[in-house]
């Protein structure tokens, strides 16, 4: 699904006939194409107007001025668009949406909705959970509440995978995660995009995710786009790093140090066990002499 803002306004205040959007404007004049199948970021400080950049893809808001479409479409004149089908949205901390009494049930509830046979809705379960990595015997009979922090949100993402989402919209995905499940999280999303070409947009304040994840990122200022392009050049920009406050991932820095001594030629950041792994290489290529030691 081809994602297209033009010239984009957002206000909460009511707009009146041939009178100006009233202040403050959340969103003002976004301009945007995603194509099908990128992995893009959203960064900026709290209140730049982020989440309702979400909520205006998904349709849960509808844009104050200019017009956003999928695949060419304006979604609010084509009652077949299946919007939120076609646009899956996990919120933050979607665990604390889980309602049901069986995990199988909550990832249900979208299919059953739908009035589909149980035959379809078991079988598309049974798929959802095996696209997000959780085994169906032995969690389909399970209470949603008694699983971990992961475990929930793998049920929760299962519960958007099940409907056969061409997009997937992420409020800060990994908040509250430890390492493990936050890599797992990953590990699951690249995978969909891979296999599936599912469009992921997810919200993040951690640089190092972004640069680590994504292959596009767009910055909000006061709801206003500010930056757009590849992380590992946006992030390394000194103008962009004061603007936010931000201080330079340490894989760039790392990677940019190597690289200016001639131990790695990649453009790409390393992490950091392929930089320490680099400079053995380099180490074991060209043994330091004992006046450099």
């Amino acid at each position: 699904m081809q994602i297209q803002l033009d010239h984009v306004f957002y206000s909460y205040g009511k707009q009146r006939r041939n009178k100006p959007l009233p202040e403050p404007l959340v969103l003002a004049d976004l301009e945007l194409m995603v194509e099908r199948g990128e992995m893009l970021a959203v960064a900026g400080k709290s209140g730049s107007g982020k989440s309702t950049f979400l909520q205006l893809i998904k349709g849960f808001l509808a844009p104050s001025k200019g017009s956003l479409l999928l695949d060419g479409t304006d979604p609010r004149l084509n009652r077949k668009s299946e919007r939120f089908d076609r646009v899956g949205f996990i919120f933050q901390y979607p665990e604390h949406q889980l309602f049901s009494t069986t995990v199988f049930d909550d990832i249900a509830f979208g299919l059953r909705s739908a009035k589909l046979s149980p035959e379809v809705v078991e079988a598309r379960v049974h798929q959802a959970m095996q696209a997000v990595g959780l085994d169906y015997e032995q969690f389909k009979d399970r209470s949603p509440f008694e699983l971990s922090g992961g475990e929930k949100r793998r049920v929760a993402i299962a519960g958007v995978v099940v409907l056969e989402p061409e997009v997937m919209i992420l409020d800060e995905p990994t908040a509250g995660l430890d390492l493990q499940s936050r890599t797992a999280l990953f590990e699951l999303l690249h995978a969909m995009n891979r296999e599936q070409g599912i469009t992921v947009i997810w919200v993040s304040h951690q640089l190092e995710e972004i640069l680590a994840h994504a292959n596009r990122m767009i910055a909000l200022q006061a709801g206003r786009f500010i930056a757009d392009g590849p992380p590992s050049i946006l992030l390394s920009d000194p103008r962009l790093l004061d603007a936010f406050g931000w201080e330079e991932p340490p894989a760039l820095v790392v990677t940019r140090l190597l690289r200016e001594y001639g131990i790695v030629r990649e453009d790409r950041p390393l992490t950091s066990e392929e930089a320490a792994e680099a400079i053995i290489r380099y180490r074991q290529a060209k043994p330091l002499t004992e006046a450099s030691r």
